[in-house]
C-alpha cells in the first residue's frame, strides 16, 4: 500500500503509527494551501519581506532567497515558514493581482479568459484561418436586433481598398457588391471568378446611377454597353408600360406609354403625351440650342415645323422649297369649305388658299379679295 494519495500526494495515516494527529494535521495544511488556489503574486522571484499567514505565490522562473530551488512551484506561508508544492496538470489558480484565471498544462500556466472578448480567430463547425478569421458552416446565419435595429458594418482603410460582399459558386466569385477599389457603390458580375463586368455604379456624391458602367455627370440614370437599351414591359394585356416625367413638385407633366393607356385610346398603341394643360413641347436636333429646334407644339396645341425645309413623301426636299410634297398616287388637298365659311375667316393672310365647295373651285386671297384659280 502506498503511503500517499495518487493525485495530491497527501500522506496516509498508517497502521500502528504514533502521533497520528501530526499526519492528519499535515494533510489539512496541504489541502488548505492547494484547494481554491488563490495567489497574491504570479511569477514572483523574491519572497516578500513580511508575508501574512496563509499567503500564497507562484514562484517565477529565476527565483532567489527562500524561493531559489522552487521555480514554478506554489509557495504557501504556513506556520511561519514557506512550504512549496509542485503543480500538476489540470490545477487552476486565481491571480489576484492580474485578475485572471490560469490552468496548468504542458508544464506551464495558461490564462483562461472567463468571457473571451478578443479571440485571434473563430471557426463554427468549420476551420478558420489567418485570412478568414471568422468562419461559419451552417444552413443559415442569423444576425438579429438588440433594440430597434441592427447594422452590419464593413470598414476599409482607404478609398482604394475594398469593403464588399462576395457571392461564390464552388469557391469561385460570381457577384461582388460594395465599395470595390473606390467609394462609389458598385455591383460586379463574373462568369468564372476571373473576368468581371460592372453591372451598376452609384455615384457617392450625386446619387447618379450608371448601368453597365460609371454614370455621366448631370444624368440621374446612365446606361452604357454594346446594346445599351432599357426594356419596359407590361405583364398584363390590359395594362401599359411606359416612362413618366415629373416636375420638381412631383406632378406628372409627360411621358411615353404603350399598351392600353386610357379608355379613349386604342389598345396596343404608343403614346407620347403631356399631362399639364398649356404645356408646350419642343423637339431639337443636335442638342438643345438656338437654331437646333425642328418641331414645336405651342400652348394651344398648334404645330410649327422649323428648320431649313420640310419634305413630305421625300427625304430630300428641293433646296428652293420650304416644303415639298412628293407622290405619284396622291394629290394635295387644301382645306375645303363653303363660301359662307370662307367669308367667316378673320383677317386672311395674302396667299391663303382654300377650296370653295360652293363654286367648286380653288381660291386664294390676294390681299383685297378672294380670287379663283383658272
Amino acid at each position: 500500500m502506498s503511503e500517499q494519495t495518487t493525485l495530491l500526494a497527501l500522506p496516509y495515516i498508517l497502521p500502528s503509527q504514533a502521533q497520528k494527529h501530526v499526519t492528519h494535521n499535515e494533510v489539512l495544511r496541504m489541502l488548505d494551501a492547494l484547494l481554491h488556489l488563490h495567489v497574491a503574486g504570479f511569477g514572483v522571484d523574491m519572497p516578500p519581506e513580511s508575508p501574512e499567514e496563509g499567503e500564497r505565490h507562484l514562484v517565477g522562473g529565476t527565483p532567489s532567497g527562500a524561493f531559489a530551488p522552487h521555480a514554478g512551484e506554489i509557495a504557501a506561508f504556513q506556520d511561519g515558514a514557506w512550504a512549496f508544492y509542485a503543480p500538476r496538470p489540470g490545477w487552476t489558480l486565481w491571480d489576484a493581482a492580474g485578475e485572471a484565471l490560469h490552468v496548468f498544462r504542458d508544464g506551464s500556466w495558461t490564462e483562461i479568459a472567463a468571457e473571451p472578448d478578443r479571440l485571434p480567430q473563430l471557426g463554427i463547425a468549420t476551420d478558420a484561418d489567418t485570412v478568414n478569421r471568422l468562419a461559419v458552416s451552417a444552413e443559415a446565419t442569423l444576425l438579429t436586433h438588440a433594440g430597434a435595429g441592427h447594422q452590419l458594418k464593413l470598414n476599409k482603410a482607404t478609398p482604394d481598398d475594398t469593403a464588399s460582399l462576395l457571392f461564390q459558386t464552388g469557391w469561385s466569385g460570381r457577384v461582388e457588391m460594395g465599395l470595390a477599389g473606390t467609394d462609389d457603390f458598385s455591383v460586379k458580375v463574373s462568369p468564372d471568378g476571373a473576368a468581371w463586368k460592372t453591372a451598376l455604379v452609384v455615384n457617392r456624391t450625386t446619387g447618379e446611377v450608371g448601368i453597365g458602367g460609371s454614370p455621366l455627370s448631370s444624368m440621374q440614370l446612365f446606361v452604357t454597353g454594346a446594346n445599351a437599351m432599357i426594356g419596359l414591359r407590361a405583364t398584363e394585356a390590359t395594362k401599359w408600360a411606359g416612362l413618366k416625367i415629373y416636375n420638381n413638385s412631383g406632378t406628372q407633366v409627360g411621358g411615353f406609354q404603350y399598351g392600353n393607356p386610357g379608355a379613349s385610346d386604342t389598345a396596343n398603341e404608343l403614346v407620347f403625351a403631356t399631362f399639364s394643360a398649356g404645356l408646350p413641347m419642343k423637339f431639337y436636333q443636335g442638342g438643345v440650342a438656338t437654331g437646333n429646334e425642328r418641331l414645336r407644339f405651342d400652348t394651344s396645341g398648334r404645330i410649327a415645323l422649323l428648320g431649313a425645309n420640310v419634305g413630305v413623301g421625300t427625304a430630300t426636299p428641293h433646296a428652293s422649297a420650304q416644303m415639298e410634297i412628293a407622290s405619284t398616287t396622291r394629290g394635295f388637298l387644301p382645306p375645303r369649305m363653303s363660301e359662307a365659311e370662307r367669308d367667316a375667316i378673320a383677317a386672311p393672310a395674302e396667299g391663303l388658299i382654300i377650296y370653295n365647295t360652293t363654286v367648286h373651285a380653288p381660291q386664294f386671297w390676294n390681299g383685297t379679295g378672294w380670287m379663283s384659280m383658272g
